[in-house]
């Protein structure tokens, strides 16, 4: 499995599409990693990690899997801004 991620990772250096949602496919893809969580674990989670960034805690630091899922999925991230917003963090 780690060999795909490789090969991903290397070919989306080298692709040169000019389709936007190609390169976005390809940046997700060459960003995956062994270890993540679904959708449905980060939204269970997303109010303790804003627990946690309202308290002044390193949240990124504390669920790094959480954080990672929120930089890369545009769905998760929009649902913790806004119950971000909804605490006034």
């Amino acid at each position: 499995m780690k060999n795909i991620f490789s090969f991903f990772k290397r070919w989306n250096k080298k692709a040169q599409s000019n389709n936007p949602n190609m390169q976005m496919l390809l940046r997700s893809v060459s960003m995956t990693e062994e270890d993540e969580i679904s959708c449905d674990d980060v939204f269970n989670l997303l109010d303790q990690f804003a627990e946690m960034i309202k308290r002044g805690e390193d949240a990124s630091q504390l669920m790094p899997l959480v954080h990672k899922h929120l930089n890369m999925c545009p769905d998760c991230r929009e649902e913790y801004e806004s119950l971000a917003q909804m605490m006034d963090i």
